[in-house]
């Protein structure tokens, strides 16, 4: 009997961390970008985490799996979903992912002067 509670207390750990990477975001993004060294038309994406410490994007303009240089403290208690993006020259760099009420996932270092742009959507 004890042995039946300590696998199930596992499993659900175990489900509870599957699902906290479950949450996907839709994003309306009104230019076109780069992400993962792949160039992304203008169009409606999903953003998820496929896994701890990476970001997947996928949409009509392509998909890629975005591995994550570092976490980004969260300062705030903001619970939207933002994606930001380095501006250099005409070219508009993905750089963070912000799920809603986390921290943000780095997933490029723009070592050059640039703005930022950021976009919100929504997450389901």
């Amino acid at each position: 009997m004890k042995h039946r509670v300590v696998l199930v207390v596992v499993a659900l750990l175990a489900l509870s961390s599957i699902l906290a990477y479950a949450q996907t975001a839709t994003i309306e993004i009104a230019f076109p970008f780069k992400a993962g060294g792949k160039d992304f038309a203008a169009g409606k994406y999903s953003v998820d985490r496929p896994q701890p410490g990476a970001v997947a994007i996928r949409g009509a303009g392509g998909a890629a799996v975005l591995l994550s240089i570092t976490r980004l403290a969260r300062l705030d208690k903001d619970a939207s979903f933002k994606l930001v993006f380095d501006i250099v020259g005409d070219q508009s760099l993905l750089s963070e992912v912000w799920f809603g009420g986390e921290d943000g996932y780095l997933v490029l270092s723009t070592k050059e002067a640039h703005k930022h742009a950021v976009v919100g959507g929504s997450t389901k």
